[in-house]
């Protein structure tokens, strides 16, 4: 989750959900009209230019999804995570078979004067 797409969640959302309402559907409208126009078109204009683009990656992830090639990415920081977790592996194993070895050293060790 560290690699969060807002573009993608929408995109899913929207694809999940073809029945959106009117007011999205009249804002990717609105947003597609002045694709490449800037901040230019109102206090709406962030909204509809997002929503637009979040369209256009619904429409992505349809074809995919038709094609069969949806394709999971793999997020190099997952991978890092899971190297981390495997060293944290060996060294809790090091630890252990150093605990058992000073146990058994322990164990033979007789306390002297007292």
């Amino acid at each position: 989750m560290a690699d969060f797409d807002p573009m993608k969640f929408f995109a899913l959302w929207m694809f999940t959900h073809d029945q959106a309402d009117d007011l999205m559907v009249q804002s990717v409208e609105r947003g597609s009209a002045v694709a490449g126009e800037g901040m230019s078109g109102g206090a709406d204009a962030f909204t509809d230019g997002f929503m637009a683009m979040v369209a256009e990656e619904k429409a992505r992830l349809k074809e995919q999804i038709a094609s069969g090639k949806l394709e999971e990415a793999v997020n190099p920081q997952d991978e890092a995570l899971e190297e981390v977790r495997f060293e944290v592996a060996e060294l809790r194993a090091a630890v252990q078979q150093m605990q058992t070895t000073l146990d058994a050293i322990a164990a033979h060790v007789v306390p002297t004067g007292a």
